[in-house]
């Protein structure tokens, strides 16, 4: 309940610095957060490259001898690359050897004559190896033939088990539809109400009705009298 529209003690009064005629001054407090902080920049210490430490440097013999430095050490790794190089050309006539009996190998295999029989053996290999091939080829081809077999009949063998699981739920349909209708099915009861066999049913069948009744009057009508009898007698 708001107390808004209720009278107070002590009325609030208007004054002069109500509305816009107030004075504001500057507010002489200060929050933490809008005082300035760091206020000074860091400066460097010794031993961290300070202007004079710049100055009294010579920033070329330093550049200088680092070039000296980086190209001094790119020749020595050159030189021990050499090196390494001449230490293990001794090992090159053997490789050159082995890369040369090869090449003599094949060379040997590519001039056998038809004759011989290394050649006809390798030929009644390969006849083998595709005969093998073609049994193969005609064992997948009956595997295939078989497994679109399989397949079809258990899509026929679907479709059948639909069709009847329709049939089916249509028949029961209709056998409901019939034992609902009293007309079509003799053996039709009406459910009985959970209430038929209760103790404390139709307590109040012998007790006559009130009608109701209209007094455009709020002391004399009914309902105030009966809130008087039930309340204030």
């Amino acid at each position: 309940m708001t107390t808004a529209a209720r009278p107070t003690w002590a009325p609030a009064k208007g004054g002069q610095e109500q509305g816009g005629t107030r004075m504001f001054g500057p507010s002489q407090k200060f929050s933490s957060r809008d005082l300035a902080s760091h206020t000074t920049l860091k400066s460097r210490k010794e031993g961290q490259d300070t202007q004079d430490e710049l100055r009294k440097r010579n920033l070329r013999e330093e550049l200088e001898d680092r070039e000296r430095k980086h190209f001094s050490s790119k020749d020595r790794f050159y030189t021990d690359e050499r090196e390494r190089r001449r230490s293990t050309a001794g090992s090159v006539p053997y490789l050159e050897s082995g890369g040369a009996r090869r090449e003599e190998e094949k060379l040997a295999i590519k001039n056998i004559d038809a004759d011989d029989s290394d050649v006809e053996l390798k030929s009644d290999s390969d006849e083998s190896d595709e005969e093998e091939e073609d049994d193969d080829e005609d064992e997948t081809a009956a595997l295939l033939a078989e497994l679109e077999r399989i397949k079809k009949e258990r899509a026929e063998e679907k479709l059948r088990r639909e069709r009847q699981k329709q049939e089916e739920e249509l028949k029961s349909k209709e056998v409901e539809l019939v034992r609902g209708n009293p007309l079509l099915n003799p053996n039709f009861t009406v459910k009985r109400r959970w209430d038929d066999d209760v103790v404390f049913k139709n307590q109040a069948r012998g007790e006559p009705k009130v009608a109701k009744r209209f007094i455009n009057d709020t002391i004399r009508n009914d309902f105030h009298r009966k809130f008087l009898n039930k309340y204030m007698k």
